[in-house]
């Protein structure tokens, strides 16, 4: 696929199954993505974004479905702006996807991909599938994954809640900790967040690798002052008598937040051999 992302429209049928696309596309830059994306701009923005075209569908009746495919630069944050709200763990598209209620998304290589037909029926599921399939297909080549999501320890993860980000603003969506960078997350910060359910109890686990062992212990010895009211051995019961802990070794940091008990917290922790 040409480095322009307009590119798609020519893979694109002009007609499937009674519908027929409704004007030329439109191209989105970070400069104008927020005329098109009122409020949800900053997701996309945060993870480095290069451009989207987008283009609609209309059929007789005038209903419409919107594709929108967004150019993120790098496998790495099309992965990051996938997994951000998906639930269940499925590749029928790309290198992972996930339809409900009239709504795909997938990603594949650089690309992002939001296909919506809404409200759903079976004849708008099955435009919507063949248009993802034809994009899918278009896209010759798959990226790597984020490497800090190696990292993670298998066992009783919730591989469905992995999350990929760079911008802090993320870690306290997914779960608050502090309305301050208090790790100093940044774009040059790769970031893995992922839930994990042991005997009956769910907690997370974060990892965070910085451009060098200075900036991590700093970002530690922050988050210990703030966030553990100066716990030298970077345990604390926080929330409902739950537990956090942090380290940091070398590059990067781990942080195990509302855990059960100590134990869980420095079982793994353990895990992390880098």
């Amino acid at each position: 696929m040409s480095e322009n992302v307009s590119s798609f429209n020519k893979v694109l049928p002009e007609k499937i199954d009674g519908w027929k696309k409704a004007g030329p596309p439109e191209l989105y830059t970070p400069e104008n993505l927020s005329n098109y994306i009122d409020g949800g701009a900053e997701l996309y923005l945060s993870y480095n974004f290069k451009n989207a075209l987008s283009l609609k569908y209309k059929d007789s009746a005038d209903n419409e479905i919107a594709v929108d495919i967004f150019d993120m630069a790098a496998s790495y944050d099309a992965f990051g702006v996938f997994a951000h709200t998906r639930e269940t763990i499925e590749t029928s598209f790309g290198q992972g996807s996930e339809y409900a209620a009239g709504l795909l998304t997938f990603w594949k290589d650089r690309y992002y991909v939001s296909i919506l037909a809404y409200p759903e029926t079976p004849a708008k599921k099955d435009v919507v599938f063949r248009l993802g399939r034809a994009i899918a297909g278009a896209i010759k080549s798959e990226g790597p994954l984020p490497p800090i999501l190696t990292l993670l320890p298998a066992e009783n993860l919730l591989p469905e809640s992995v999350h990929y980000f760079h911008h802090y603003i993320w870690l306290n969506s997914f779960y608050f900790v502090s309305n301050e960078n208090v790790l100093n997350i940044g774009n040059d910060t790769p970031a893995a967040l992922a839930k994990y359910r042991q005997a009956g109890t769910t907690f997370f686990f974060l990892l965070v690798r910085y451009p060098n062992p200075a900036r991590a212990e700093a970002a530690a010895g922050q988050f210990r002052q703030k966030v553990l009211g100066g716990a030298a051995d970077g345990m604390r019961s926080l929330k409902e008598g739950n537990w956090t802990g942090v380290q940091c070794r070398g590059d990067l940091i781990r942080v195990v937040f509302n855990a059960p008990d100590v134990a869980t917290v420095r079982d793994i922790l353990a895990k992390i051999k880098e």
